[in-house]
């Protein structure tokens, strides 16, 4: 059933006596949003599914077809083993509102294009930190339309335009000029960077604890750690290396090398409590290696529901982890 059907749903109780139907169970229910419901629930065949697809709560949807149950005066889906179908009676409701079609008008507005949303994340915190939220994010709205783009440095070194920015900066910089309006702009955390080594490949006697020991080591690093005055002491062991190093683009790349190449790289502090095969070595370096997350919302765009929703997911995500930073 295409959303068109749902558009002429609204058509239908708007209009009123002046479709004529054979239904009279229906008559003085004013609730299109219920039939909507309806229509998307017996579509999907799945309650949870056209709540997704609907950007609603599912104890919404059911209490909204529940209503339209009891003033049908019959149920209208029914279990049989662990498919959930439209009863008799639902099945006869939903030929009785398809019937009338080809007398609807169908409302241009209710077939647009959902509007996108942009969402702009540094990779690491991508990965480590707001995956399983960004996930649970798109399971609960089916029908939002988001981009997701990675950065690789902060805003103001890239061009980059987006309703939320989540970055990483250096915590002396001040904040970055970006080309858009801001509604909002705060910092969400405070990382340390250490090198990190598998532990399958560094036992306690031998694991490398000043500048010297690191030439029997691979080093990797992100390209992106260079435009970071913060990681200076890191990017000048990188930097002097003749041999034994490697640069790349991705950070979950240079985590695979450090678990999986006997590599020995620049983490955030936090990874220990992701990664329990990963050894921090906190002696190498002395002197904090720090960076700070910020996010930025999109003056213009701050109202929109999604829009709050993801600043929301943003938030709780930091939150829940707070006691890693």
């Amino acid at each position: 059933m295409a959303l068109e059907e749902i558009g002429k749903v609204r058509d239908y109780v708007r209009l009123g006596a002046s479709v004529a139907t054979d239904d009279q169970a229906l008559k003085g229910f004013k609730d299109p949003q219920a039939l909507e419901f309806f229509l998307v629930a017996a579509r999907c065949s799945c309650f949870m599914q056209a709540a997704r697809s609907l950007n609603v709560k599912a104890s919404l949807l059911r209490k909204k077809l529940s209503r339209l149950s009891s003033h049908y005066g019959r149920p209208l889906f029914e279990h049989r083993g662990n498919a959930l179908m439209l009863s008799q009676a639902g099945r006869h409701l939903r030929s009785q509102l398809l019937a009338h079609r080809a007398l609807l008008a169908l409302p241009d507005a209710f077939d647009t294009e959902q509007t996108l949303v942009r969402v702009a994340v540094a990779e690491p915190l991508l990965h480590d930190v707001l995956s399983r939220a960004l996930l649970g994010f798109l399971r609960q709205h089916a029908n939002v339309r988001l981009d997701v783009v990675r950065l690789d440095g902060p805003p103001g070194q890239e061009s980059v335009e987006a309703d939320v920015i989540v970055w990483l900066t250096d915590p002396r910089t001040t904040a970055p000029q970006l080309s858009f309006p801001v509604a909002e702009l705060s910092c969400l955390a405070e990382l340390e960077y250490i090198p990190h080594i598998a532990k399958r490949y560094s036992r306690e006697a031998s694991r490398p604890r000043s500048l010297p020991e690191l030439q029997d080591y691979m080093l990797v690093s992100l390209h992106s750690y260079a435009k970071m005055p913060s990681l200076a002491p890191w990017n000048r062991a990188v930097s002097e290396r003749r041999s034994g190093v490697t640069q790349v683009n991705s950070y979950e790349l240079m985590r695979q090398m450090i678990q999986w190449s006997a590599c020995i790289g620049l983490l955030p502090h936090y990874v220990c409590s992701l990664d329990k095969t990963l050894q921090p070595l906190p002696e190498l370096f002395t002197g904090d290696m720090q960076m700070q997350v910020w996010m930025a919302v999109h003056g213009d765009e701050a109202h929109r529901q999604e829009v709050v929703r993801l600043v929301a997911m943003v938030r709780a995500a930091f939150e829940e982890h707070k006691e890693w930073f």
